[in-house]
């Protein structure tokens, strides 16, 4: 290392102003366990980033470790030539961290300052200060995108993930953030990890427009139809992934070019897997932001155990891969990660409107609107709309996707008031599919929300949901009627799952049991159904949950627990011969 280092400062005092990113740098860094927790302590080493070194993501076991390390490649279809496609110009984070390497030791050194003549420190550079000082001088020779430009890469560097991001973002928050997003989206433990973009790890890339494309020839990239431009095929190559780096401001929530990559993430998206269940673009909010995150105890899944402070934080549609995606404690996993997410920055993304939203060029928001209406390419540069039923969905589909966060109604439900209905009103009109669950135990995620906002919010829970899990609510007729006239509008609805709800009183469950039941009869999306510790299905209705069952024709699983043995036994025989057949496990 003492070598190294001795040629670094060698290649300095010769002038190479580049070192870090031709000759190399040392970094800091931690080992991660499988909770996405540093452990041991902070080690070096130096990165070599004068040899070309080959991309790659990785697959691992259960338990985090390494299993296989696939290299990325480009399909069998691309022909190589001397300049790379810009949707093949991805950027690792080695080859990140030596852009920050290179500007923290030049930044005040050498006097850089903003368009006002303000001197820079390095928290306050950005990747239009970036541009000025690094992109552009290293790339003047050949002229090409920073990436091509870098001896480390090897080839095309196809990205498992978008960054939509702000220019005036400091680049120290933005790679805090993707460096975030590495650990996040560390594990890859079987398909659906893989199609989440799981196996991340320093040497996988990211599509960031600044280092991809070509900034002495920007028109190549940005064309007059924005599905025609290297932003759009960029995001197909990341198959749809998305992270947005939500700047302190908000800022990003007004870019139209930013609004347009999210649009083709959650609505185009959709098309491209109209015949797959649940699947689709994912859409991570990342935000640099100082908190002490608690890691959860998996014991009741409560929060709790060791602490780490952390620069990073995301909010993800379908949560990470660390997440753990459908074990019993993903849901506390996500909301132990997202707890601290800043609140007036998820009330920001609930004015978003694309209409109004402004790129650098007035033509491009033309176009970008157009786009999203579906103008023709024959008539994308003429006047848009100045309202219509696409900008409608985006922005109902933007902010309910935000607004289905355990930080987002938890952060609005301590508020309350005008904020709290504000963000119900946003959440029921979301088009999101995916799972959502909700614990209201002393402790759980929802713990301190009233009955009256418990019952409101299963009211407005949005339509188009796959799975629905409700835990822990006690005495409530109103919740579980609220509940049941909620899930007689779902769309999409094919897990259902109820455990520890007791209506009480002398009629009271019985009574709702009854109205559940009815539901039940008429729905035609429920293919699994979990009752567990409820007081919904009694000896006094049984015979009717008997009826509804046989009327259904679509639920094909009914799990019970504590309901009573003869409840079951007496279920089974009334429907042992539906059609179809009906599994009922106790």
């Amino acid at each position: 290392m003492e070598k190294m280092k001795k040629r670094m400062d060698e290649e300095i005092a010769r002038g190479n102003i580049f070192t870090e990113l031709t000759f190399g740098y040392t970094r800091a860094f931690y080992d991660i366990d499988l909770h996405g927790m540093r452990v041991g302590g902070q080690k070096t080493e130096f990165i070599d980033m004068a040899k070309p070194r080959s991309c790659s993501y990785n697959k691992t076991g259960s338990h985090g470790f390494v299993e296989k390390t696939i290299t990325i490649e480009a399909p069998p279809s691309y022909s190589t030539s001397s300049m790379l496609p810009v949707e093949y110009c991805g950027i690792t984070m080695r080859q990140l961290q030596a852009v920050l390497a290179n500007m923290e030791r030049r930044c005040v050194a050498e006097g850089w300052t903003d368009d006002d003549g303000n001197l820079l420190t390095p928290d306050k550079v950005n990747l239009n200060h970036l541009n000025k000082y690094i992109i552009k001088p290293f790339t003047m020779e050949h002229k090409t995108s920073f990436v091509e430009a870098l001896p480390s890469t090897a080839g095309p560097q196809l990205p498992r993930f978008f960054v939509s991001n702000w220019y005036g973002d400091p680049v120290r928050d933005s790679s805090a953030c993707i460096e975030r997003v590495i650990v996040d989206f560390r594990l890859n433990y079987n398909d659906d990890d893989d199609a989440r973009g799981g196996g991340m790890s320093d040497d996988t890339p990211f599509w960031v427009f600044a280092y991809a494309s070509n900034q002495w020839k920007l028109g190549n990239d940005i064309t007059t139809n924005p599905k025609e431009s290297g932003f759009t095929r960029a995001m197909m190559v990341a198959s749809n992934r998305t992270i947005t780096i939500l700047d302190k401001e908000g800022v990003v929530f007004s870019r139209a070019w930013c609004l347009y990559e999210l649009f083709l993430t959650l609505e185009e998206s959709k098309k491209e897997h109209a015949e797959e269940e649940s699947k689709g673009g994912v859409w991570g909010v990342y935000t640099a932001y100082t908190h002490t995150y608690k890691q959860l105890q998996l014991l009741g899944g409560r929060i709790g155990g060791r602490e780490e402070e952390r620069q990073a934080m995301g909010i993800i549609s379908g949560g990470s891969t660390s997440d753990l995606g459908n074990n019993e404690s993903s849901p506390d996993r996500i909301a132990a990660r997202e707890a601290a997410f800043p609140y007036n920055l998820i009330k920001k993304s609930l004015c978003i409107k694309v209409e109004i939203a402004e790129a650098s060029l007035e033509t491009d928001t033309t176009y970008i609107l157009n786009s999203i209406v579906g103008t023709s390419a024959e008539d994308i540069d003429a006047a848009p709309p100045l309202n219509h039923e696409k900008y409608v969905q985006l922005n109902n589909s933007l902010r309910a996707t935000f607004a289905s966060s355990a930080a987002s109604l938890r952060g609005a439900a301590d508020e309350g008031g005008e904020g709290w209905n504000k963000m119900l009103t946003v959440l029921s009109k979301g088009t999101m599919r995916g799972k959502m669950e909700f614990d209201f135990r002393p402790g759980g995620r929802f713990d301190g929300l009233t009955i009256v906002q418990a019952t409101e919010l299963v009211e407005h829970l949005p339509l188009y949901l796959d799975n629905l899990w409700i835990r822990n609510v006690k005495h409530c007729f109103e919740f579980m009627n609220g509940l049941i006239k909620r899930v007689k509008l779902f769309h999409n609805l094919k897990d259902l799952r109820i455990f520890d709800i007791l209506i009480g009183g002398e009629e009271g469950g019985q009574e709702a049991g009854v109205r559940f039941a009815e539901m039940l009869s008429t729905n035609t999306t429920i293919k699994e159904l979990w009752l567990r510790r409820t007081d919904l299905i009694t000896i006094e209705n049984v015979e009717k949950w008997g009826d509804a069952l046989m009327q259904n024709n679509t639920m094909t699983e009914l799990w019970l627990g504590g309901v009573g043995g003869n409840n079951v036994n007496l279920l089974k025989v009334e429907t042992e011969n539906r059609i179809p057949n009906l599994r009922i496990s106790n």
